[in-house]
């Protein structure tokens, strides 16, 4: 990973000083609302477990390429967090003598990644132009956990590393839909949503069903050009 992260600074640095004209670095931000796919909970789970998508977030910087009037080569470097939670419900018993007790709470699933996604970008106009982008993206697992908000006296409720159980790497991918907007003749500001796809199976683990665990996220993006 730090020889793929090196070689894109240093493809983007070399290309700025001989390209001055025809590239352009920028830095985004945004939300994250994403799903994981590919398998099925077993149907006795379903009165006290239920999974859904959740919010988190990414932060990062892109560099774009003029290949000609209207297309362009767009690469980015992104810290992004994949969410999934979970409805919970459990009995739990203080004493041994004690009837159980019921008790709601909220777990989630966070995956941290590297992400780096290589897009071809088309504007439909030259200056404050919607535009629409897409390409392969490739993530690199940092850590991944699982928390929850169970509050029990007397019962330990500790996050859960669960980065050994995910494989390193994650490839999809992405499409979007934005609009450029400019500040002056240096700096603009784009907004965009865009779709990221994984399709490959990011456990090492067996799955509920024989099934597989496929990252799916729908990020808006706000992104500063210099």
């Amino acid at each position: 990973m730090k020889k793929i992260v090196l070689s894109f600074f240093l493809l983007t640095t070399i290309t700025a000083v001989s390209q001055e004209k025809k590239i352009k670095f920028g830095v985004q931000a945004g939300l994250n609302y994403s799903n994981l796919r590919g398998y099925t909970i077993p149907s006795i789970y379903a009165p006290v477990y239920d999974e859904s998508a959740a919010f988190a977030y990414l932060i990062g910087f892109n560099a774009e390429y003029q290949l000609k009037d209207k297309l362009s080569l767009r690469a980015e470097l992104s810290y992004e967090r994949k969410t999934q939670k979970a409805d919970n419900i459990i009995e739990l018993r203080q004493n041994f003598d004690d009837p159980p007790q019921t008790y709601q709470f909220t777990s989630k699933k966070h995956y941290d990644y590297i992400v780096l996604p290589i897009m071809i970008k088309y504007a439909f106009t030259n200056k404050d132009s919607f535009y629409v982008n897409g390409g392969p993206f490739v993530g690199f697992l940092l850590q991944s956990k699982i928390t929850n908000d169970l509050d029990v006296p007397n019962f330990n409720a500790d996050d859960l590393d669960t980065t050994n159980d995910n494989k390193s790497t994650d490839f999809g991918l992405s499409f979007g839909i934005g609009k450029d907007i400019s500040l002056n003749d240096k700096n603009s500001i784009s907004v965009e949503i865009r779709d990221n796809l994984g399709l490959s199976n990011t456990s090492k683990i067996d799955v509920w069903n024989g099934g597989t665990v496929k990252t799916n996220s729908l990020n808006l993006l706000v992104s500063y050009s210099f």
